[in-house]
């Protein structure tokens, strides 16, 4: 029996749209494990430690918005630097601990705020409203001064993880 031209061409369309479909769900299963193997160039260099492309004086509200350049990347995340009304310089791992949003300071209630569920934690990172189920990861700050004739706020901002 011959086959007429329009059953052959619906059936490679057919085989075509198999093919397509298998070679996504293989693609779905084995991205996420080559991506887990092979990690970012952020975090495969092991670097423990950032320095801030900006200084303590530069981290201050400007009308009434917190800046989103404070928000730097530490070890393939965002890092979120804070100077609290006492001076204190301090960093927080900036994804929310409830649903991997990205948290951002709130100057004026002296608290760091989640959009996506209306967490709150504290300026230390403690969770203390909303439903984030545990604190922030705080990082270790410190101020290295540059030159020894620097005046106070001029200082280098080092992050580094918590010994």
């Amino acid at each position: 029996m011959a086959e007429s031209p329009d059953s052959f061409s619906r059936r490679w369309w057919l085989l075509r749209s198999l093919e397509g479909t298998v070679a996504a769900t293989i693609a779905a299963f084995v991205y996420p494990v080559v991506r887990f193997l092979w990690p970012r160039p952020a975090t495969s260099s092991g670097a423990m430690e950032i320095v801030a492309r900006f200084t303590p004086a530069e981290l201050k509200a400007e009308d009434g918005r917190w800046p989103a350049r404070f928000t730097i990347e530490f070890g393939g995340k965002p890092c979120l630097l804070i100077r609290t009304p006492d001076g204190e310089v301090r960093a927080f791992n900036a994804v929310c601990t409830h649903t991997d949003c990205t948290v951002e300071y709130r100057p004026d209630k002296g608290d760091i705020f989640c959009n996506c569920h209306n967490g709150v934690y504290d300026a230390s990172g403690r969770n203390v409203a909303g439903p984030p189920p545990r604190p922030l990861e705080a990082y270790k700050v410190t101020l290295r001064k540059r030159k020894p004739t620097d005046p106070p706020g001029q200082e280098e901002i080092v992050v580094s993880r918590s010994a």
